[in-house]
């Protein structure tokens, strides 16, 4: 039985779409910061929380299309595992589209990073898991 690409595909769209509305209210929770709204700030981690257990309960979907083993296991952890950006045009259509939203997604996953640790040193201060690392 061979891997269902086209439901890979459209978990890995689902997890992206997830993903930006992580984006956006991590931009919200950073405009909550700002104004010192605890309240809002509360809650709109609780909100992201949700999202990004949605994320990793589509990525389990992901993994469960494999569950036979064998082979299907072994070509979802090529599509998912593979570096996106080092891959050209040569799979079928819905390979090339896995590649395509991973390829986003690791470009909004590395925004994300970066507007989490920017607000973690704003608002951790000395505290901050931040403070000492290297960028």
């Amino acid at each position: 039985m061979a891997v269902d690409l086209e439901q890979m595909m459209l978990l890995l769209q689902k997890r992206y779409d997830i993903l930006k509305k992580v984006d956006e209210l991590t931009d919200e929770l950073q405009s909550a910061f700002i104004r010192h709204d605890e309240v809002s700030a509360s809650l709109l981690l609780d909100m992201r929380a949700e999202e990004i257990a949605e994320v990793d309960a589509c990525l389990g979907r992901i993994w469960d299309l494999g569950r036979t083993g064998g082979e299907d296991l072994q070509e979802i952890k090529r599509l998912l595992h593979t570096d996106p950006a080092s891959v050209s045009a040569t799979g079928s259509w819905e390979e090339n589209k896995i590649f395509e939203v991973r390829r986003k997604t690791v470009r909004l996953l590395e925004q994300l990073q970066d507007k989490d640790r920017r607000m973690n040193l704003s608002a951790g201060g000395e505290k901050s898991y931040y403070k000492n690392k290297q960028n």
